[in-house]
């Protein structure tokens, strides 16, 4: 075969033409070396050219940053033809012969995807192969399985296949150097690890056995004349051996080898022998092998080269603090550092750095005020942990938490979720130091002394300036003479007194916002309880007393009703309407809200429900209610943000999760390109999830995270957690539809209809009745139909009703009372439609007025 042009002729950047040009003429030479090997007829030296060639072309492939790959169609097939002659395919059915040749030419590709029933352009996946080789201990099989070129497996199957050679009998020292170089990270998997040291599962029985083939094959690197560079060194747990440590010492390559070597895990023996190594270092080579022994958890045995003697039990507490932002024991801590000493827990950071712990020593305040001005999340959670400096009250760090958090909810989706977290750690922390039983209580102490304090009253020269509550909202007047004015005057606008009042009014306002879309609509989606003391503890702020009574309670003796009617000595769960229906209790408590003109904070009663269809019963672990409908990304990303979900990208299991409770996470999947936000999203099947996370990697590609957890089936689901969570997803579809008008909520219907059927029941309505999702209203003009989902209005027997909203249907009508406070404008536009319909004879609008006139002139006398 004839060799195609040098690189200087093909379409390769000029920067790469030699890199390329060199390669090829190094590979061709190789194939020259396996024609000769061919012709001497050396499967073994065919083998390992083979070898030899994949490892140089994935290598130069590396330098010409991709540009050498494309351009090797002459020499791939040259290595083709050479192959196929020296090692013949045979029958297309024995997989085992199939998969044994060194080379993956263009034929054998073809017949193992014919065998799979795959195209082959597709990734060759051989996990089902190995699956039945495992279930039968072929290890003949297995061992191919481990070493041929074509196709992949996951990183899970390679473990199991390991796994299955070490219960036979057969796990041989190549096989395992085979797998470990083609995936540097195969380690953690049998030792049940994902690469980010999450748990995916038990250790496997042929850990031990491999890791000794391991650290056989990573001295053998490590003493090679010629370093290795990181990405060839095996990534699994550390090596074992104290000369792994001395390696580390005298290492001169790349700082991320010795880190690892260094490391290693030790016997008792070699952890005591330790210092005596390192006593007549550099003191830059002891903090050095402290670091490596930091990570290998038994840094502690060479305190004693420090003087650091009694930290021993600090360095303890700080090695075991999980990774991320979590609630840490102040008292503990400060008990930690007072029995090393306070100098020699100082030292001890020098070489063990932890921001929680400087901070409650109050070293580091200035550092952690910088980074919470810069959203750091663990600079946060160690401002809660420092204490109050001077002229510094509780409250004072409590609002700065609290102006932290407004600033947090403007972050991306996710980021807000881990900001929101960050502040709760804080406020645990701060609570700590405040001496406050748990964060709950500091936090509406805290609230509470925050509307105490605030001044109620100010003067102005002649005017006087009040601040009152109309229900949970403050509101500011000012009056002159005993008489309200309707606008602020400039002078009192410059007064400090008002300008003092305008700014409690606003921390005012944010408490009661925070109540209502924090603690109430908490309470209300989870079914949440509160303890015997704190309905009255919360009802002493404004924001509580004026909503809290407004919701249904359910207290221990089974009595549901407002909170002044069940029984408060004991614990009261605020009623999810969930309930109320099965207990057929819902439409009698929408009724009274109604007739009460009771006005929740959150919808309650009127929630929208999301109960269990038959086909979801049957589907068993899956909902597809919403599968199919596409939605715009970002929308759909801050909607769900706003609701408590993560987004994740294209490739995780699941795109979208949310925890719900009682151990599950709702699980949704998506189809899109990259990650939310980036363009539109195809909504998919919702499960719910159980157990810890998993995130099994792949042969050949890097490990991708896992939402994790075995689904559940729905029926099992809590009612409650089921319906929130449908409720989210109906809201996004709704408002986040790439064609709305696609997409009518049946939920958001039904709830309409109830709140229609209770205004008619109260307001006596003899013209409305409310059909499934319409309501029909008998006016003296004509008979019309009103769509509760698009608010479409019919006029029977065929005309539609066209109206502007600008002069219809925008402002609520006179008669029209929503017993919730959530922004709902849909459902008051279609409801007072509804309502001016039923008083058709008032309508003065033209444009209307002519519409009816030509509708019912058309339908003629009898209709």
């Amino acid at each position: 075969m004839e060799r195609s042009p040098s690189a200087d002729d093909l379409d390769i950047p000029e920067d790469y033409r030699g890199v390329v040009r060199e390669q090829r003429e190094a590979l061709w030479r190789l194939v020259d070396r396996a024609r000769a090997a061919a012709r001497a007829d050396d499967p073994r030296g065919l083998r390992e050219l083979a070898e030899e060639i994949r490892s140089r072309i994935e290598q130069g492939d590396d330098r010409a940053l991709g540009n050498l790959t494309p351009h090797l169609a002459d020499l791939v097939a040259a290595l083709d033809v050479l192959y196929d002659a020296a090692f013949p395919a045979g029958r297309g059915d024995d997989v085992t012969a199939l998969l044994a040749a060194p080379w993956p030419t263009a034929h054998r590709k073809a017949l193992l995807a014919a065998f799979l029933g795959c195209d082959v352009r597709h990734r060759l996946q051989l996990d089902e192969v190995a699956d039945r080789a495992v279930a039968a201990t072929d290890t003949r099989l297995l061992g191919v399985l481990i070493r041929t070129p074509l196709g992949t497996l996951r990183r899970e199957t390679v473990a199991r296949i390991l796994d299955a050679l070490h219960r036979a009998g057969a796990l041989e020292a190549d096989l395992v150097e085979r797998a470990v170089t083609d995936d540097p990270y195969l380690g953690l998997a049998l030792a049940g690890r994902s690469p980010t040291d999450e748990a995916t599962g038990p250790s496997l029985a042929c850990r031990d056995a491999v890791r000794t083939h391991v650290d056989a094959l990573t001295w053998r690197l490590v003493s090679a004349p010629e370093p290795p560079d990181w990405d060839a060194l095996p990534k699994g747990p550390a090596p074992r051996g104290l000369r792994f440590v001395q390696a580390a010492l005298a290492w001169q390559g790349d700082p991320r080898v010795a880190r690892h070597l260094g490391a290693a895990e030790l016997t008792d023996e070699e952890r005591t022998a330790l210092p005596d190594l390192l006593r007549d270092r550099s003191p830059e080579e002891q903090r050095r092998a402290f670091g490596w022994r930091r990570r290998a958890g038994d840094a502690d045995a060479l305190l004693p080269l420090f003087g650091l003697e009694g930290a021993g039990p600090l360095l303890r507490l700080i090695r075991a603090m999980p990774d991320g932002v979590t609630r840490q024991d102040r008292a503990a801590l400060l008990a930690a550092v007072e029995d090393a000493g306070a100098d020699t827990a100082r030292r001890l950071l020098e070489h063990e750095p932890n921001e929680l712990v400087s901070a409650a020593l109050g070293e580091n305040r200035a550092q952690v005020l910088k980074r919470v001005r810069h959203h750091s999340l663990q600079g946060i959670a160690a401002f809660g942990m420092l204490p109050l400096a001077a002229h510094e009250t509780v409250l004072d760090r409590y609002l700065a938490l609290r102006d932290s958090a407004k600033k947090g909810a403007l972050l991306g989706p996710n980021r807000r979720h881990s900001h929101a977290a960050a502040i709760a750690v804080a406020l645990d922390h701060l609570a700590q130091v405040a001496g406050a039983p748990d964060a709950a209580r500091l936090e509406w102490d805290c609230e509470a002394r925050l509307a105490e304090e605030a001044p109620t009253e100010a003067e102005a020269g002649p005017y006087r300036i009040a601040l009152r509550f109309d229900g949970a909202d403050p509101v500011l007047t000012v009056s002159r003479a005993g008489r309200t004015l309707k606008s602020v005057p400039a002078a009192v606008r410059a007064d400090p007194g008002y300008q003092e009042l305008r700014r409690h009014q606003g921390r005012l306002r944010e408490q009661a916002r925070r109540m209502r879309t924090g603690l109430v609509e908490r309470l209300v989606a989870t079914a949440g309880t509160l303890a015997p003391d704190e309905p009255d503890r919360l009802r002493s702020l404004p924001a509580g007393a004026a909503m809290l009574p407004a919701l249904l309670w359910r207290d221990r003796a089974g009595t549901i009703g407002l909170l002044d009617e069940v029984d408060t000595t004991g614990p009261v769960t605020a009623v999810h309407p969930v309930e109320l229906h099965e207990r057929g209790l819902l439409a009698h408590w929408q009724q009274q809200l109604v007739r009460r003109r009771l006005r929740q904070p959150v919808k309650q009663a009127f929630r929208e429900l999301y109960l269990l269809t038959p086909a979801e019963h049957e589907a068993g672990d899956v909902s597809w209610r919403f599968a199919g409908q596409t939605v715009d990304g970002k929308v759909a990303a801050q909607l769900l943000s706003g609701r408590g979900w993560s987004t994740h990208g294209e490739y995780d299991d699941h795109q979208a999760t949310r925890t719900v409770g009682g151990g599950l996470v709702a699980a949704l999947a998506c189809e899109f390109n990259g990650y939310f936000g980036m363009g539109e999203v195809r909504v998919g099947g919702l499960r719910f999830l159980a157990g810890g996370p998993s995130a099994p990697g792949r042969r050949g590609a890097a490990a991708g995270p896992d939402s994790a957890g075995s689904p559940v089936p729905l029926a099992d689901v809590p009612p409650v957690a089921f319906s929130e969570a449908m409720r989210d997803l109906d809201l996004v579809v709704s408002v986040a539809g790439t064609v709305p008008e696609a997409y009518q909520s049946p939920a958001q219907a039904v709830g309409r209809a109830q709140l229609l059927a209770a205004l008619v029941a109260d307001l006596g309505l003899a013209r409305v009745a409310v059909e499934g999702h319409t309501a029909v209203v008998r006016g003296t003009r004509a008979t019309y139909r009103v769509q509760l989902t698009s608010g479409s209005i019919h006029v029977e027997p065929a005309g539609h009703l066209c109206v502007v909203p600008a002069s219809f249907g925008t402002t609520a009508h006179r008669r029209l009372f929503l017993p919730f406070a959530d922004e709902d404008r849909m459902t008051s536009i279609i409801l007072s439609k509804v309502l001016l319909l039923a008083e058709d004879e008032q309508i003065t609008d033209p444009s209307i007025l002519t519409q009816l006139a030509s509708l019912t002139a058309a339908a003629g006398p009898d209709s």
